[in-house]
C-alpha cells in the first residue's frame, strides 16, 4: 500500500488557487498510457493461456486460502503502522483500518490515484480528529518510511539470490535508485533531527521562489516533520514497532504471492521472490496509471519466468495475486468509506 505526501502542499497552497489539470485530460491520458502499456507489455505476457488455465485443474485451493490470509494480513499492518505513526492521541484501530482501505480503493480507480487518494485520506483523518499538521506530518512519514522498507525488502532479495539471479539493466536501475532514496533519506533525517533550523531556512528561500506556496506554512510543515521524527527515532519501542510493521506489510503482500505460486506447483526460493517482488512494488510507486496496473503484470510475469518458474504458472499466480492486491481492495474501500459516512463520521457533512 502506499501513499502520498500530496496534501502537505495542498495545506501550503491558498484554497482555490492552485493550477489544475483538467479532470478529462488526466483520465485521457491515464487511459491512453495504460492502452499502450496493456497492449505491448501484457498482452504478449498471454500467449500460451490455454495451457495456463488448463493448470487450474492442479491447484491447491487452500493454499489460495492462505494467500488471500496473507493479503488481508498484509493490510492489517499497513493501518498498525498508521497507528504506530499517529501515536497515542488518534483515532481507533478500526476508524484507521476503514480510512487506509478508503484510500486504497481510491488509488486504485483513479487516473493519478496517489495524489487524489492522498487528499481523501488526509480528509477522512482529519474529519476522524486527527489534526491537519499531524495528519500531514504522519502521511509523509509513513509514505516515506515503507517506501523505503519496500527498498530493503528488493535489496535484501538481491543479496539473497546473487547466485542464481540474471541481474539485468531493469535490476540495475531499481537498485540504484533504491540506494540514491536510502542515502537520500539518511541525510534527510540527520538534517531534521540535528540542523532543523537551516533546513527551515532552507525551505523558506525554497518557497519564497515559488508563485501560491507559504512560506509560513512551509515552515510549520517542516518544524512538524522534523518534531515527529524526533519524537519517534528517539522511541526505540514505537521506532521498532513502526519498522516491524512496515516490513510486514511488504513481506506479507511478498508470501501472498509466494504462496500463490506454490498453489500452482511451483514454490519459489525467498531471494529470488523478495527481488521479483520488489521490483514489481518499486515500479509500482511510479504514477503512470492506478496502482501500476498494466505495468506490474507485464514485469512480474517475464521477471518470475527468468528465475525458472514456468510461463504459465507465472501468469496465473501474477493474475490471482493482482486479484487480491489490486482488485479485493476497491471494493472493500467502498464499503469501509460507505461505513465511515455511516458511522463514526455520520455527523460530519462536509466530507467529500
Amino acid at each position: 500500500m502506499r501513499q502520498s505526501a500530496v496534501p502537505a502542499v495542498a495545506a501550503a497552497t491558498p484554497a482555490g488557487t492552485r493550477p489544475r489539470v483538467p479532470l478529462w485530460l488526466k483520465v485521457l491520458l491515464s487511459t491512453a498510457l495504460l492502452a499502450i502499456i496493456v497492449w505491448f507489455v501484457v498482452v504478449p505476457q498471454f500467449a500460451g493461456v490455454e495451457a495456463a488455465l488448463a493448470s487450474l485443474e492442479s491447484v491447491s485451493l487452500p493454499l489460495v486460502l492462505l494467500a488471500a490470509v496473507l493479503q488481508l494480513s498484509s493490510l492489517l499492518s499497513f493501518s498498525a503502522l498508521t497507528a504506530a505513526v499517529l501515536g497515542p492521541v488518534r483515532p481507533g484501530y478500526f476508524t484507521l483500518l476503514r480510512i487506509d482501505l478508503a484510500d486504497l480503493g481510491v488509488n486504485h480507480v483513479v487516473p493519478g490515484g496517489g495524489a487524489t487518494a492522498a487528499a481523501v485520506r488526509f480528509r477522512l483523518l482529519v474529519r476522524a480528529g486527527v489534526r491537519s499538521s499531524a495528519a500531514i506530518t504522519a502521511a509523509t512519514i509513513e509514505t516515506t518510511g515503507s517506501n523505503l522498507v519496500l527498498g530493503v525488502v528488493f535489496a535484501g532479495g538481491i543479496l539473497l539470490s546473487l547466485t542464481t539471479l540474471v541481474v539485468t539493466g531493469t535490476y540495475i536501475v531499481a537498485g540504484t535508485v533504491v540506494l540514491i532514496l536510502l542515502a537520500g533519506s539518511g541525510a534527510g533525517v540527520w538534517l531534521l533531527t540535528r540542523r532543523t533550523e537551516f533546513v527551515v531556512r532552507g525551505a523558506r528561500r525554497v518557497a519564497a521562489r515559488v508563485p501560491l506556496i507559504s512560506e509560513q506554512r512551509v515552515e510549520v510543515f517542516v518544524r512538524s516533520v522534523a518534531a515527529q521524527v524526533i519524537e519517534l527515532v528517539t522511541d526505540r519501542r514505537r521506532m521498532s514497532a513502526a519498522l516491524g510493521l512496515a516490513g510486514g506489510n511488504w513481506l506479507l503482500d511478498a508470501a501472498s504471492l509466494g504462496v500463490l505460486l506454490a498453489a500452482f506447483g511451483h514454490p519459489l526460493a525467498v531471494g529470488p521472490l523478495l527481488a521479483v517482488y520488489g521490483l514489481g512494488g518499486l515500479l509500482a510507486l511510479l504514477p503512470l496509471t492506478p496502482g501500476g496496473l498494466g505495468i506490474v503484470e507485464g514485469v512480474l510475469v517475464p521477471a518470475l519466468v527468468a528465475v525458472g518458474t514456468p510461463h504459465a504458472t507465472a501468469l496465473l499466480a501474477v493474475v490471482g495475486w493482482r486479484v487480491l492486491e489490486f482488485w479485493l481492495p476497491i471494493p472493500l474501500g467502498l464499503a469501509a468509506y460507505v461505513s465511515l459516512r455511516l458511522g463514526v463520521l455520520r455527523r460530519r457533512p462536509d466530507l467529500p
